[in-house]
C-alpha cells in the first residue's frame, strides 16, 4: 500500500524512527516552530499509533433507504388564494375586488399577455373577455380577494402597463 507524501512526511514527524529520510520537497518546515517535550511526543505517539496500525482510514459509503425518494405529488397550477368573480364567498367582510379600468392605451393583446402574468387563474381567453368587458362598462372585476392579494395584483398591474383599481367586495351591492 503507497503512502503519499504527505503523510509520510506526517508520520515521520510524529512517529520518531531510527533512521532518517528525506522530507519530500512539497513539505515545508517551519524552523522557528518550538521542540516538542517528551511527554508531549509520547502522547501524539500513544494517539497517532492507532491510526498508523489500522491502515488507510476508508469510510464505508453509509446504507440509504430509497424509499425516501418518492416523488412527491405535483402542485395544481394556479394556487392564489383569490376566487374568481363568478364565485359566491362566505362574505365575511374582508373581500376585495380588483379592477381593470377602462383606458385608452389598452389593447386587446396587451391585456391578454398580461392578466395571466398577474393572476394564475386568468386564462388568456379569459382575460380578452374582461378587455371587452371594461370596455363597454367602464370596469371588469378580474378577482376578489384579501385586502393584501387584491392590493398585490392591482400593483403589478399597474406595472405591466394597466389601469386597475380595488374596492371592498360587499354582499349587499351583489
Amino acid at each position: 500500500m503507497a503512502i503519499s507524501g504527505r503523510a509520510a512526511a506526517c508520520t515521520a514527524l510524529i512517529l520518531p524512527s531510527t533512521k532518517t529520510t528525506p522530507l519530500p520537497s512539497t513539505v515545508s518546515v517551519n524552523p522557528r516552530a518550538r521542540p516538542r517535550s517528551k511527554a508531549t511526543t509520547a502522547a501524539t505517539m500513544a494517539v497517532a499509533a492507532p491510526h498508523a496500525s489500522a491502515g488507510g482510514a476508508v469510510l464505508d459509503r453509509p446504507a440509504f433507504d430509497q424509499s425516501q425518494l418518492d416523488t412527491l405529488p405535483v402542485p395544481e397550477e394556479g394556487g392564489d388564494t383569490g376566487r374568481l368573480k363568478d364565485r359566491k364567498g362566505t362574505g365575511s367582510g374582508d373581500s376585495y375586488k380588483v379592477l381593470l379600468v377602462d383606458d385608452a392605451k389598452h389593447t386587446e393583446k396587451l391585456v391578454e399577455k398580461a392578466l395571466p402574468q398577474v393572476v394564475p387563474s386568468i386564462t388568456a381567453e379569459s382575460a380578452r373577455q374582461l378587455f371587452h368587458e371594461s370596455r363597454l362598462k367602464g370596469v371588469a372585476v378580474v378577482i376578489v380577494a384579501v385586502k393584501e392579494h387584491a392590493e398585490f395584483y392591482a400593483h403589478m398591474m399597474v406595472r405591466q402597463g394597466l389601469r386597475s383599481a380595488i374596492e371592498p367586495d360587499s354582499d349587499l351591492a351583489s
